[in-house]
């Protein structure tokens, strides 16, 4: 897990990389430059009128936003330190899936006779889209969850992008809105432009995934046998939900059924440190709490953070010191390293599929019955979504569930592909 790859720094040289400094002036060198070397050829009025625009949003954004977006941290003293801009690990996969998808999804387009420039206005739509429909699901999923206490601040953390909480399922319905309302704009058979994309879809779903394992999201639950595991640091998600629920303590507690009580420890583990400090089966975990004592600094600005716990049991409270608690979490499936591998597969099998079959319909209807599949089982071993509609289903089940009916729908009314490529 490595949810920050590095940051770039808030300063050079005294002057700030972003906002009024080194950026922008690169930037506003740039457009002089651009402006003397197209003077023979454009006026510098009709320059500014095609691009003026864009420099002017550009140069707003290094302003205005960016420096909005830089990471701080409280000092000793209760100052404010900006360490700089964030380059996340999640961010990175997800750009690098999106080139790799279009890459693959631009030669299988053009196979089936779509302009370079038509396909690069569909994958507009597409990747806005699919963006959008990713977000907007993990927030309406996560609304409550999300930091911040007005509405405000909470949609400003809807705006992060960058730092994780994307749905695929939200991708997939916000792209497949986009591609057929390209489809029936420009007159293209939908069906062969689903068919051509599938494949890019997974592809930039393994990536993607390969971001949700440094940014530590989308974690699996305990692997208590012998099958692959993986932990994670202090700070991660995994840590901190089993510092909370007592598993990184040793300790397994169930809820009462009614809700009217504390919930019941079950279970404590021999050789933790609930153990050790004469907690038992049958005792009411009344609450844990954390607190952080430590973490990044001016001179690590990348260091784990540290916690120190206060636990009460029944009428025991009890302080567990930062020193004492695991430097990481307790071993959990791999499921995003799983699922990065499933898209690669899938991927691949797609491409291999399509070139088995001239049916309309069939490479997207395929992919959505066995995505659906394994999205089911992948499920299973996850603990970060809880079931809906009064069922263990979790919502991506349910999902998958309908993705899978209408693959087979698909697959069932497929008919020959009689286009012809234009």
């Amino acid at each position: 897990m490595r949810p920050t790859l590095f940051y770039v720094p808030h300063e050079f040289l005294g002057i700030p990389v972003l906002g009024f400094g080194w950026v922008l002036a690169a930037l506003v060198l740039f457009a002089a430059a651009f402006l003397v070397t197209n003077r023979k050829k454009q006026s510098v009025a009709k320059v500014l009128e095609e691009q003026g625009v864009v420099w002017g949003v550009a140069a707003l954004i290094v302003v205005f936003l960016l420096p909005q977006i830089e990471t701080r941290f409280q000092t000793g003293g209760g100052q404010p330190w900006i360490v700089g801009l964030p380059i996340r690990g999640y961010g990175v996969m997800l750009m690098l899936g999106v080139v790799s998808a279009m890459a693959i999804a631009m030669l299988r387009c053009e196979k089936a006779g779509l302009s370079r420039d038509a396909f690069f206005s569909l994958a507009t739509w597409t990747i806005v889209a699919g963006m959008l429909g990713a977000r907007m699901f993990y927030v309406i999923q996560k609304w409550n969850e999300l930091a911040g206490e007005t509405i405000r601040e909470k949609l400003w953390t809807a705006l992060q992008v960058t730092e994780g909480g994307l749905v695929v399922y939200g991708s997939v319905i916000g792209g497949l809105i986009a591609v057929a309302f390209w489809s029936r704009k420009n007159r293209f058979p939908l069906l062969v432009l689903a068919d051509c994309i599938t494949p890019a879809f997974f592809l930039g779903l393994a990536f993607g995934r390969i971001g949700c394992l440094l940014n530590g999201c989308c974690y699996g639950g305990l692997c208590e046998t012998s099958l692959p595991s993986i932990t994670f640091p202090s700070g991660s998600p995994a840590y901190m939900d089993q510092l909370v629920s007592g598993k990184l303590i040793g300790i397994e507690a169930e809820s009462d059924p009614s809700g009217d009580s504390a919930p019941s420890i079950v279970q404590v583990k021999p050789k933790s440190w609930a153990s050790e400090n004469d907690i038992h089966k049958g005792q009411k975990l009344i609450a844990i709490k954390e607190l952080q004592v430590d973490g990044p600094s001016p001179s690590d600005s990348l260091a784990a953070p540290v916690f120190e716990a206060m636990i009460q049991v029944g009428n025991r409270k009890l302080q567990i010191a930062g020193g004492s608690l695991p430097k990481r979490s307790v071993p959990v499936h791999p499921s995003q390293i799983y699922a990065a591998i499933s898209g690669l597969v899938l991927c691949l099998w797609t491409i291999l599929f399509s070139t088995m079959t001239k049916r309309r319909g069939m490479v997207i209807g395929a992919g959505l019955v066995a995505y659906g599949v394994q999205r089911i089982i992948e499920e299973i071993i996850r603990v970060d979504e809880a079931g809906q509609f009064g069922t263990s289903l979790s919502i991506a089940q349910w999902i998958s569930i309908g993705g899978i009916v209408l693959g087979v729908g698909l697959m069932v009314s497929s008919k020959t592909n009689t286009h012809q490529p234009k």
